[in-house]
């Protein structure tokens, strides 16, 4: 806690402190100037029906259309919902690249914007007492070091390269087909063909998995694994004390019902104005010291009501998702701590937050835990196994390609926060862009940098590693202990739970999960499961 109270300046002077303070209060204001910069700054541009070939018919449906020298022209602006379904459906490289170089040279000013910060920061961190703000940063993390980071991900993109290399070869191969085709001349695969040819060479719908997962029943056999993995039982209570008829609470005991360990509840139906994600919020921390306070949590989702004798039928993505969030949920329910300060997933590292997270998400795409959960809401039957296969082979379809883009991102952030010497962020953006995710932008002038929000923001500066982190500590544990040939499920999930979850944020995480691998962390299992082969 006193590094806590030093990383917030209370060992500075006075002088010194009040020097922070500026620094901190321009530093918010700079990321209130980049956001605002963004949501301002949506540009609009004209395409014919024809330059829009590929798109939807719901794409064009209640349009602005203008009349430009006796021609219809479509409207089409940089928001989200326009711009990623016009890059992932129109079949004119023309188009795209015109809305590549509108949506990326519509906020050009945030380029000074970020430099300034990223020097700002700098100065923050000397104050501290820190060489660069990318230390003074990863600091109370597992990582604790930038090297530490770094390592990671050049260990990553050295397995990678090779994989997304080949995985490039076939998109390639794809625009070559489409250039072919139409008599032109192949001259490369640039930024803007990324998404469309991605989608083109898995374009697969899944919706058919639906009658595998009704709500209820998900939720129930969702409910019984947890039980198994971390020896809990959980009891619905028939007259919940809640804030609305359609909410449920649930007590939590030990599985022998002899020791309670709290409350929770599950609202998961739409209601007016309620947000659409799924959310678990802590409504009380638990602690364990004078006396015993339980926690209490809500798993939040807004999924529609059922009609009578249909029940809610879930896509694949939301099963995944809804099973994180309730691991979310036991993480802060089994968490034990004197303080409730070390309470639960608000005082994990950030690193490590989402690691117990991801491990219970890939639980839905293994056979053998799909297997139990996913069963016809008719039938009962088990889904069938060429089913899952399919699943898991769209999971990592062009899986290097998207790692080696998340290993950039993260050493970007890292570049431009653990040097000394002044950077220019939408250079440096640029040159290391095409050398390690190894697709380019046809040597055009862009300002990417300028709209991604992630390497201003204090929650996130020098840290968008911390993903990448949590993904391959996640793929250790599941496959090296919880999908290991012949091992017993439940003695892992309790070994688990005593030494890593129970522990909260009172202990260092990565001691906690060296203790339960029984050695420290490595790449291997994360790159096998993407099918890099040279590990």
């Amino acid at each position: 806690m006193e590094l806590e109270y030093r990383r917030k300046g209370a060992a500075l002077s006075e002088d010194e402190f009040n020097e922070l303070t500026k620094l901190n209060l321009k530093l918010e204001e700079l990321q209130v100037t980049f956001q605002r910069n963004i949501d301002s700054r949506d540009e609009k541009t004209l395409f014919t029906r024809g330059e829009l070939d590929g798109l939807p018919d719901t794409y064009f449906k209640d349009r602005e259309i203008r009349d430009i020298g006796g021609g219809k022209k479509y409207v089409v602006s940089t928001c989200s919902a326009d711009y990623y379904l016009l890059m992932n459906h129109a079949q004119l490289e023309s188009t795209r690249r015109a809305m590549f170089l509108v949506q990326n040279n519509r906020c050009t000013d945030n380029v000074h914007v970020l430099n300034t910060a990223i020097q700002i920061r700098h100065e923050k961190a000397k104050l501290l007492g820190y060489e660069t703000h990318a230390e003074y940063a990863l600091e109370p993390h597992m990582a604790k070091t930038p090297q530490a980071a770094y390592n990671m991900l050049t260990e990553l993109r050295k397995n990678l390269t090779e994989l997304g290399s080949k995985e490039l070869e076939q998109l390639e191969q794809l625009k070559r087909a489409d250039m072919h085709a139409v008599g032109k001349i192949y001259e490369g695969f640039f930024e803007w063909d990324r998404s469309f040819y991605a989608n083109k060479l898995s374009n697969q719908n899944f919706s058919n998995l639906r009658c595998y997962f009704s709500l209820p029943q998900a939720i129930r056999n969702m409910f019984e694994l947890y039980q198994t993995l971390f020896g809990v039982t959980i009891v619905e209570m028939e007259t919940p004390r809640a804030w609305h008829e359609d909410v449920k609470m649930y007590e939590l005991w030990e599985a022998d019902k002899e020791t309670f360990l709290g409350h929770f509840y599950t609202d998961i139906f739409h209601r007016p104005g309620k947000s659409s994600r799924i959310s678990v919020h802590s409504i009380r921390s638990g602690h364990n010291d004078e006396t015993r306070q339980y926690p209490v949590c809500a798993v939040v989702a807004c999924f529609a009501k059922p009609e009578p004798n249909t029940p809610v039928l879930l896509h694949h993505t939301e099963v995944e998702t809804l099973m994180g969030e309730l691991g979310r949920l036991f993480q802060n329910m089994l968490c034990r701590t004197k303080l409730a300060k070390f309470h639960g997933c608000k005082a994990l590292e950030q690193d490590f937050v989402e690691t117990p997270i991801q491990i219970l998400k890939d639980f839905m795409w293994s056979p053998h835990i799909l297997g139990k959960i996913a069963r016809h809401y008719k039938t009962g039957e088990s889904i069938p196994h060429d089913l899952v296969q399919q699943l898991q082979a769209a999971k990592y379809n062009g899986a290097g390609l998207a790692c080696l883009r998340q290993v950039f991102l993260a050493m970007y952030d890292l570049a431009i926060y653990n040097s000394a010497d002044t950077v220019d962020a939408n250079t440096l953006f640029n040159s290391m862009n095409t050398d390690i995710s190894l697709i380019s932008c046809g040597g055009t002038r862009t300002f990417v940098v300028a709209k991604l929000g992630y390497f201003i923001k204090h929650t996130l500066a020098s840290k968008y590693y911390a993903h990448l982190w949590s993904q391959v500590n996640s793929a250790d544990i599941l496959h090296s202990c919880f999908l290991k040939d012949g091992i017993d499920m439940s003695e892992v999930g309790m070994a688990f739970r005593s030494i890593v979850l129970e522990a909260g944020g009172s202990k260092d995480s990565m001691d906690g999960l060296s203790m339960f691998l029984g050695r420290e962390p490595n790449t291997r299992a994360f790159l096998c499961s993407l099918g890099a082969n040279s590990v």
